[in-house]
């Protein structure tokens, strides 16, 4: 159980500090409008989004390789996370970008986290099947 916790914290914290820091070097290089300013451009939200899914999948994979035999709960937990982070998001930034945007990151949390189990299961199938070989 405890391994299946710190999983799924270092998991959320990597997924945090990639996001934040991403964020925070497109605010200081003025590819985000600055701190505080509203952000409303859809190519821009869309990058976010896309830099944010793929964090999420490496995320869970970390999660998963981190708790081995309850990757599963491991993932579906930072999945179903995800979901409320967003949404809490939602609401307390309510205004602050159009709605469209935490509810695709919302929908594609769960969808990532399982991607980031399955490149897990892949990989570790592989890995299993080469020491089995050799």
């Amino acid at each position: 159980m405890i391994r299946l916790i710190v999983a799924i914290i270092t998991g959320m914290v990597v997924i945090t500090l990639l996001s934040v820091g991403t964020d925070h070097i497109f605010h200081v290089t003025h590819v985000y409008p600055p701190y505080g300013v509203p952000m409303f451009d859809a190519g821009l939200l869309l990058l976010a989004t896309a830099y944010r899914f793929v964090y999420q999948v490496l995320g869970s994979w970390l999660a998963a390789a981190i708790a081995r035999s309850r990757a599963s709960a491991a993932t579906w937990t930072m999945g179903i996370v995800g979901v409320v982070m967003w949404i809490v998001g939602m609401i307390a930034m309510k205004g602050a970008g159009p709605a469209w945007y935490p509810l695709l990151g919302a929908a594609l949390s769960i969808p990532s986290s399982l991607l980031g189990r399955q490149i897990y299961y892949a990989r570790h199938r592989r890995q299993s099947k080469h020491l089995n070989v050799v």
